[in-house]
């Protein structure tokens, strides 16, 4: 029996909110929420795709992160000297021998961009970001190992349970990791996907950096990366000063100035 259309209009309009809610969502669970068959679930998403709502994955969906969220060459664009002074910051952590992990983000891409020209080094890189591989393919002292997974084609990244699980493998001397926002209660991300891969990463490295600049203080997005306890260095082109007036308080060990 053919269902009315309002009922499936009105179902849609509900996964289109799980979806929004969840920013990803396995089918299985869409056919638990909805009460409905896995055949069902894959035809509304079809159908949702089709709007450029979401974007189809292997086993679910991603939200229109996608689409909305600004593409890799947009966010190069924004404050580009304290990236790149950032960058230059972590270059200096960076060991001439030992294992990586670089994750996606304009300014681990700056840091990729210096090793690329390192000569003395003996580096095992590991990444999810097809820019950092491609700037460090082939670069003197660097043999590269590149994630697989779900691929987002505006930020150039590959996230999701098989990223994840190779991680499994690896054990990092450090690792330098991006984020949107960083406020009273830590380091963020838009992404709960996204923020899994680095809480792996970081849960396999000796030490993590995450690097963020001063335009992102006091900003807040979904998803938490790390609270400021679990950071172990923050590089920054803030101010000891701007940090404390944004509520984040900081051990002199904890803080690493670009």
């Amino acid at each position: 029996m053919r269902v009315p259309l309002h009922i499936v209009e009105a179902r849609r309009e509900r996964l289109r909110t799980l979806i929004r809610q969840d920013g990803f969502i396995p089918v299985s669970d869409i056919c638990r929420a909805l009460k409905i068959s896995e055949a069902t679930a894959r035809r509304d998403l079809a159908a949702i795709e089709e709007s450029g709502h979401i974007t189809r994955t292997y086993g679910g969906a991603l939200a229109d992160y996608n689409t909305a969220f600004a593409s890799l060459g947009e966010r190069a664009k924004r404050a580009r000297s304290a990236k790149a002074l950032i960058a230059r910051a972590a270059f200096e952590r960076v060991p001439t021998s030992g294992t990586l992990f670089l994750d996606a983000g304009t300014t681990i891409l700056a840091l990729a961009r210096l090793l690329a020209r390192r000569r003395a080094q003996q580096l095992t890189v590991v990444t999810n970001s097809l820019p950092v591989a491609s700037v460090l393919g082939g670069a003197p002292g660097i043999t590269l190992h590149l994630l697989g997974g779900i691929f987002l084609h505006r930020q150039s990244t590959l996230f999701g349970d098989l990223a994840v699980t190779a991680l499994k493998a690896w054990d990092f001397d450090a690792a330098f990791l991006g984020g949107e926002a960083m406020n009273t209660d830590g380091i963020f991300n838009s992404h709960e996907e996204v923020v899994r891969l680095q809480r792996a990463a970081s849960a396999r490295a000796r030490e993590s950096f995450f690097c963020l600049d001063a335009s992102k203080l006091s900003k807040s997005t979904p998803h938490r990366v790390a609270p400021w306890p679990e950071v172990t260095r923050l590089i920054t082109d803030a101010t000891p000063t701007e940090l404390s007036q944004s509520g984040i308080t900081l051990k002199p060990k904890q803080l690493l100035a670009a």
